[in-house]
């Protein structure tokens, strides 16, 4: 007898079971039975490109990416949260670096240890000032062509834009003419508004945001 249940339970249960084992049947198979297999995907794609080619989208698509890339680098996004400047400021911003914890080497000894501050203008220098600006802004550009006139003998000076078409502003100065995708350099400076000159003070750089007169 099975500890804890009653007999006459266990009796019940027992001849259920044997009822149900007589009356069990083979129903046999209901449809059909087909085996699982799992479509190639570089097949899928193949032929996808192929009804897309067919059908003259695929030569469509590539137009359009095609604009699309050509537009980005002609006339890039503009770099988002950056006004003209209504006054003059200036502000200076610190490169100084932190080391947050013990830098080795492969062979395991510690070139910088945790809390060195490390400061990159002590051993290198700014080569070249740089002027960011609206390329849209006609007294911006002005502004930026007489700053090139100025340092041009010297070449130190680097346009960089945060608004407009740098390509065919570089041909029409004849320099290269950057742009600061996603404003990565001007979030860096903590620039909030533009023509702002970036020049080297030291160890620091030295950041001016101008204001219309002043150009």
């Amino acid at each position: 007898m099975v500890v804890g249940i009653p007999s006459k339970i266990l009796f019940f249960l027992l001849y259920l079971g044997q009822i149900f084992a007589c009356h069990a049947k083979d129903f046999g198979v209901c449809g059909k039975i087909a085996p699982i297999e799992e479509h190639d995907p570089i097949v899928l794609i193949q032929s996808k490109l192929k009804t897309m080619e067919e059908r003259g989208e695929l030569e469509r698509h590539n137009r359009e990416l095609q604009k699309k890339t050509r537009m980005a680098i002609e006339r890039p996004k503009p770099v988002e949260g950056i006004s003209k400047a209504k006054e003059t400021h200036i502000f200076y911003y610190d490169p100084t670096y932190i080391v947050p914890e013990d830098l080795k080497d492969h062979m395991g000894r510690i070139i910088h240890s945790k809390g060195t501050r490390l400061n990159p203008l002590e051993t290198v220098t700014l080569s070249q000032e740089l002027l960011f600006f609206d390329g849209d802004d006609e007294d911006q550009v002005a502004f930026a062509k007489e700053k090139l006139k100025e340092k041009l003998a010297e070449n130190s000076v680097k346009l960089i834009l945060v608004k407009g078409a740098p390509l065919s502003l570089s041909e029409e100065l004849k320099v290269p003419v950057y742009f600061d995708q996603s404003g990565l350099l001007i979030k860096k400076l903590g620039i909030h508004h533009v023509p702002a000159l970036v020049t080297q003070d030291g160890v620091r750089l030295r950041v001016e945001e101008i204001k219309k007169e002043e150009l």
